[in-house]
């Protein structure tokens, strides 16, 4: 029987049996992304209707009134602000300063840690010959049985920073101790 009905049907049919199931299906296809786009676009319409200078304002407060809460870094040919709150510690390194996020991400900067300690909000103290470190992140202090502290900082990875003997006052000072 499969032989006698395939007998009945050539390509012709097959073409037109396949163009028949298969263009409703793309039609509909095309009418949902229709569809989806058209509302996409009124949504933005409506917002720009509701608030059309928010995007600018946003950008504007970012560049005029809080610009000193952050520090540009370069990353290629971008500049990324990182806001001072979020820097955990500077250290400096094979003629290279690192700055280091809450993130634990490290940033390469072009100054010197004593350019930037100068720059930087009084938060940041030094407790290195190589490391200034973000005060209000500290998140725990260890006291080695050499006399020395490792401090423990407030980072997504764990970040211990050590302190050498003659920055020992400033962290006696700092924790009270």
């Amino acid at each position: 029987m499969n032989t006698l009905l395939l007998g009945f049907i050539g390509p012709q049919e097959i073409i037109v049996f396949l163009f028949i199931i298969l263009i409703p299906g793309a039609l509909f296809g095309v009418l949902v992304i229709v569809l989806i786009r058209y509302l996409i676009q009124k949504r933005k319409a409506t917002q720009n209707a509701v608030h059309p200078t928010a995007n600018n304002q946003q950008e504007s407060i970012i560049l005029t009134e809080n610009i000193k809460e952050y520090y540009p870094v370069k990353e290629g040919n971008r500049i990324t602000l990182i806001r001072f709150d979020e820097i955990v510690d500077l250290s400096a390194g094979n003629n290279y300063v690192f700055l280091t996020d809450l993130s634990g991400r490290e940033y390469v900067l072009d100054s010197t840690l004593s350019e930037l300690e100068q720059k930087f909000p009084k938060e940041f103290i030094r407790i290195h010959k190589s490391t200034v470190v973000n005060k209000l992140l500290i998140h725990e202090v260890k006291k080695l049985g050499n006399g020395r502290f490792d401090l423990v900082m407030k980072c997504e990875k764990e970040r211990v920073v050590s302190c050498s003997k003659s920055y020992n006052d400033k962290i006696r000072d700092l924790i009270h101790f």
